[in-house]
């Protein structure tokens, strides 16, 4: 009999944080640990809240499992509601974004499987450049468009405009 913990499992509160103030993400599975192939995120995001402007990355697909709440999934163009229990495939290259509605009871909690892994190393780097709401500072813009510079993340900035009209949202 093997233990339950060991370099391939994962106790349920192991994990990194790498949240950028209303967008809490824990990276629960490392690409290293998949030999590359995978890396699993899990997202927490605030009622009121779309968690980044429209983006997209090129080499990457994404599959999301929303484990509680309701999500809202912007994917190229359409507009699409995640209850619970939901899944989504955003393939790469494909345009996204997603939020949770002013008026929902609770945050939206939200499984990742990014494949190929890496995108932990993205979370990451942008958490850096985005101190804390209570510091009364405001994100390292140059910083965070560096980052997505280096992991191939495509943001559209103008997007939040629309986003943020439209549904009475804030930015995480």
């Amino acid at each position: 009999m093997t233990s339950a913990a060991s370099p391939l499992v994962a106790a349920p509160d192991a994990g990194t944080a790498a949240d950028i103030r209303r967008f809490r993400t824990r990276v629960r599975v490392r690409a290293e640990a998949s030999g590359g192939a995978a890396s699993v995120l899990e997202h927490t995001l605030d009622a009121g809240c779309v968690a980044m402007p429209v983006h997209r990355h090129a080499g990457v697909c994404e599959v999301l499992h929303v484990l509680e709440g309701t999500l809202w999934l912007w994917l190229d163009g359409e507009e699409r509601r995640l209850p619970a229990g939901s899944s989504a495939v955003v393939p790469p290259g494909a345009r996204h974004t997603f939020w949770v509605d002013v008026d929902a009871p609770r945050p939206a909690r939200v499984l990742v499987v990014a494949s190929p892994g890496g995108m932990e190393r993205y979370y990451e780097d942008v958490a850096a450049h985005v101190p804390d709401a209570a510091t009364g500072r405001g994100p390292d813009m140059a910083g965070v468009l560096a980052a997505g510079a280096r992991h191939g993340v495509e943001a559209e900035l103008p997007s939040l405009y629309e986003l943020i009209a439209r549904h009475g949202l804030s930015l995480a």
